[in-house]
């Protein structure tokens, strides 16, 4: 459908074309105008903070100036013979004269008063005290406030004329001979009404009134009551008032860069404002007449010369929008017109190649593109999506009207506003992936096109990857199953070989055996801390570590520390330091357990590493003390064999030591720091390395904590006790143990404490024996045949109701292990392998909750 256009007179066209270039350019002179006036008050602003700061550095150092001048003058006051000879003499009026003459010379330089005194109290001073209200008991007020420092301080008092702000310094009065302090000289400064103060720093800073602020309340003003705002106006300055041609320079004082409660705040003529502000009220005035006068000249130039142009050049595009490519622009006498005109014919050139290109992007487009009506009718698709719906085959047409019916729904929504992307919606056995966008033409929607793309085997990758993610996820709980599996099978011989060699501790004498025995405990122990470092590392990469806080005294790490690690220190012949910077009785709030576990780790490594010289740990706390929380500062310091700064990198990697040969010389696993670095992690704390090939390493841990600072009252220490004399009589024990190695180590250690042990080989074993006999203590094996320990002991606390104390030993490290224990009713869990000393430890708890209770 052809469009029809009226024809216009050409006066009306020039009046149109008039008014518009009439508004650009008015439009771009009031913008250009105005970005000018943008320009021209920020660099105004910026000068004016610039002489801000210049101002109210200048106040600060006129300030301080004045200030270090009076601390000169006293100082050297204090030192003259006259001052230390009135202390001789009492002669009152010789000290009244030499004060006097240093005044009157500098009288710009005197401070507002003076007075001595000494242990006894007042014992001098100028009589300027009493002109401002000041007593006796008032300078003693003063002379208690500064008797600590030889600095300035800001005193407000109040004296019998009302409050006083006032700024007093002391120094001492030295005897040169002896060096016996004679006494204290106390200068000061009153701020109230000190008009000569405020009139030197207002001349000095070139500013026009100044007022002197303490406690946020004017004490001094150069005010004289003839200016046009007043100081409440200055006060309010920035927050609820402007001051009209002025701004105000806020100076917080500093005394010592310490911030003092004094604000000086300067009032200072704003000239560039008002002369900035006249310059362009002149320029708008201007532009408006300019405008107005081009406008009519632009009106009679239009008329003659343009409009003729324009309807010609109107004429040509009308022509060509309408179709008619035949017609040719027959050029123009103004070069700008004839340059559109030429323009424009090369464009319609253009149109009509980009539109042969589109429609061969559509044709020869390998995704299938379709179009739909406004009203929901597919009218055009491109080859591709021809062959995509075989609609070129009659027995696979079917699809093709699947596929219409699927999109009719999301077709009507496009129309409808919505956007939609990412649509699948299959072709038979593939899947496409559709794109809708609407087709708007002068902001009316008139059709939907719909581009899509195959997917089918994204699709396919997407199945075969959650079949693998599922298939690796089966694959973690295995390895879990495993660990803990392995862990009960490894510990369980480990524990024979811990327990036996620590029994032929006891009963080897030739020096060759004790060796031996040693290197197999050593060994022991050595494949229990790699077992331990793996199951860790396993735990924490399964997220199966939790952070359990707890308040505890950071003085019971230390001590633990002490004694596990001094004695291998001597053994090595190094020194072992010990520093806690923390007060002993600090209460500290985190996880006791992870904490314990970085430092083990830690100072292992050190004494590892370490031939000779030292290893230090030094505790110490952050400094913020505003709140109940700091930063834990832990230095581990070796004098070791040190890491090269290349390797630092890489030390806390998983199964990463700094050289190749590590291993081969002093063992390991690589797991000790990187688990030190999850657990770090865990407690959300930092750790740094600082280290140096053949110098040491430092190991700089930091943690958050909380902390109290009330103290706890001392616990009485726990001293090991002989295995005889632990308990007063024989025990009568039940030990379940499917293992007869593990069960003759508990056995034998067992009766070195006096008790009599009865053995069960499972669970329905020890079930039966608990109904025949009872017990003073049950030690529990976690893995039994049969039935397991956490069941037999569920059965003897609910089936039996037994309220024997049952004490569990388990391989198995997880936490939900032990958890599973204390749930059935345990009241204590040993880990195994177990040890000699974790075995007495345990004995000590039976005896302290059971045996005396």
């Amino acid at each position: 459908m052809k469009k029809s256009y009226a024809i216009m007179p050409r006066n009306t066209l020039a009046r149109l074309i008039t008014r518009i270039i009439i508004l650009v350019i008015g439009v771009m002179a009031i913008g250009v105008l105005i970005h000018n006036y943008e320009t021209s008050s920020n660099i105004i602003k910026q000068e004016t903070n610039r002489t801000i700061k210049q101002t109210s550095s200048l106040i600060q150092n006129m300030f301080d100036y004045r200030l270090s001048v009076l601390q000169i003058h006293q100082d050297s006051s204090s030192n003259n013979e006259t001052l230390r000879s009135y202390f001789k003499s009492g002669d009152k009026d010789e000290l009244n004269y030499f004060f006097f003459g240093i005044d009157q010379r500098e009288p710009n330089h005197a401070p507002d008063l003076r007075f001595i005194t000494t242990h006894n109290g007042l014992e001098w001073d100028d009589g300027n005290a009493q002109f401002y209200g000041f007593t006796h008991k008032s300078l003693e007020n003063v002379s208690n406030e500064v008797a600590f420092s030889s600095n300035w301080h800001f005193l407000k008092l109040d004296t019998d004329m009302g409050k006083r702000h006032l700024l007093s310094r002391r120094t001492p009065i030295i005897d040169n001979e002896s060096g016996e302090v004679l006494g204290q000289l106390y200068i000061a400064v009153i701020l109230d009404n000190n008009f000569s103060l405020a009139e030197s720093i207002q001349q000095r800073s070139n500013c026009e009134n100044i007022i002197i602020e303490a406690h946020g309340q004017p004490v001094t003003s150069t005010f004289k009551g003839s200016e046009s705002y007043s100081i409440s106006d200055v006060l309010r300055y920035g927050s609820k008032s402007e001051l009209a041609e002025h701004f105000v320079t806020v100076v917080p004082i500093t005394i010592n860069h310490v911030e003092t409660p004094l604000i000086i705040r300067a009032v200072q003529k704003n000239n560039n404002v008002i002369e900035l502000e006249q310059n362009y009220g002149k320029a708008i005035v201007v532009i408006v007449i300019g405008i107005l006068s081009l406008s009519f000249f632009a009106r009679s130039w239009i008329q003659r010369r343009v409009s003729g142009e324009l309807d010609k050049l109107m004429d040509y595009t009308r022509a060509a929008s309408e179709g008619d490519s035949h017609q040719k622009f027959e050029g123009s006498e103004i070069y700008e017109f004839h340059h559109i005109g030429c323009t424009l014919a090369d464009a319609f050139e253009r149109i009509a190649e980009q539109n042969q290109k589109f429609q061969d992007l559509f044709n020869f487009s390998h995704s299938p593109i379709l179009v739909w009506s406004e009203s929901g009718v597919l009218i055009e698709m491109n080859p591709a999506a021809q062959m995509a719906l075989s609609v070129n085959d009659e027995e696979e047409r079917m699809f093709a009207k699947k596929f219409e019916q699927e999109m009719l729904p999301n077709i009507k929504m496009v129309l409808d506003g919505a956007k939609l992307t990412g649509i699948n919606v299959p072709i038979g056995t593939k899947v496409f992936r559709w794109n809708i966008s609407a087709i708007t033409v002068e902001h009316d929607v008139s059709g939907v096109v719909v581009q899509g793309q195959d997917i089918t085997k994204l699709i396919d990758a997407e199945k075969q990857t959650n079949i693998a993610r599922k298939e690796a996820e089966n694959l973690a709980n295995i390895r879990a199953d495993f660990l803990a599996k392995m862990s009960h099978e490894i510990r369980t011989p480990l524990n024979g070989i811990l327990g036996i060699s620590q029994l032929l501790k006891r009963t080897v004498d030739h020096e060759s055996n004790i060796k031996q025995v040693d290197m197999l405990c050593n060994s022991a122990e050595h494949l229990l801390a790699v077992l331990n470092d793996i199951l860790d590392f396993s735990k924490i990469e399964q997220g199966q570590f939790s952070i359990q806080k707890k308040a505890f005294l950071l003085s019971d790490i230390v001590s633990t520390l002490n004694s596990i690690y001094r004695p291998l220190c001597e053994d090595k012949q190094i020194h072992l330091i010990l520093e806690n910077r923390v007060t002993d009785k600090l209460e500290i709030n985190t996880d006791q357990v992870r904490l314990n576990q970085i430092l083990f780790n830690l100072l292992s490594n050190a004494i590892k590493f370490t031939h000779q010289g030292q290893v230090s740990v030094t505790f110490d706390l952050g400094s913020d003390f505003n709140t109940n929380t700091a930063d834990l500062i832990i230095s581990v310091k070796d004098t070791g064999i040190g890491i090269e700064e290349g390797k630092l990198d890489v030390v806390f990697e998983p199964f990463m030591q700094a050289e190749e040969t590590t291993t081969r010389e002093y063992g390991g696993t690589g797991l000790g720091l990187a688990i030190v670095k999850n657990l770090v992690d865990m407690l959300q704390g930092d750790i740094k390395v600082q280290s140096f090939k053949g110098v040491g390493s430092e190991f700089i841990v930091e943690i958050p904590v909380e902390y109290v600072t009330r103290t706890l009252p001392e616990e009485p220490s726990l001293f090991e006790l002989d295995t005889k004399e632990l308990f007063d009589g024989e025990l009568n024990v039940l030990l379940v143990e499917d293992n007869h190695t593990n069960a003759f180590i508990a056995q034998a250690f067992c009766k070195k404490y006096g008790m009599r042990v009865t053995w069960a080989k499972d669970g329905l074993e020890a079930l039966a024996i608990v109904q025949q006999e009872s017990f003073d203590l049950i030690l529990m094996d976690n893995q039994l045949p049969n039935i397991g320990g956490v069941e037999t002991t569920k059965r003897i606390r609910e089936e039996f109701n037994i309220s024997t104390p049952v004490y569990a030993c388990t391989a198995d490290t997880q936490e939900s292990t032990r958890e599973s224990f204390l749930a059935a009713g345990a009241n204590y869990v040993i880990i195994k392998p177990i040890k000699e000393k974790a075995l007495h430890q345990a004995f000590v708890h039976f005896k302290q909750h059971f045996v005396n209770s």
